[in-house]
C-alpha cells in the first residue's frame, strides 16, 4: 500500500524557500522513502512536546514535521525547515 503525501499551505511556503538541491533532496525522500513504505511511521519519531500527534522525519539538516491520517493512507506534511529552526 503507497502513502500520500499532501502539504499545507506553510509547508509548501516551507519549501519554496529552500535551494532547489534542499527542495529536490526533501521531496525525493518523501515521494521515494516516505510514500513507498507500508508503514512510514517506523521512518519517523513521534514529537512528545505537541498536543497534537506530529512527527517528524530527519534529511541532512533539514526537519519535517508531519502528521500521519492512517485511515486515508496520508501523510500530512505540516512544515519544513532547518532543525535550528522548526521546533521553535
Amino acid at each position: 500500500m503507497t502513502w500520500r503525501v499532501e502539504f499545507t499551505r506553510q509547508a509548501e511556503k516551507d519549501i519554496e524557500r529552500l535551494s532547489t538541491k534542499d527542495q529536490r533532496r526533501i521531496l525525493e525522500f518523501l515521494h521515494q522513502r516516505v510514500s513507498e513504505h507500508p508503514n512510514p511511521k517506523a521512518l519517523a519519531k513521534r514529537l512528545t512536546a505537541t498536543k497534537q500527534e506530529a512527527w517528524r522525519f530527519r534529511v541532512g539538516d533539514y526537519r519535517i514535521i508531519a502528521q500521519f491520517e492512517d485511515s486515508r493512507f496520508v501523510v500530512l506534511v505540516v512544515e519544513v525547515g532547518n532543525r535550528r529552526e522548526v521546533y521553535r
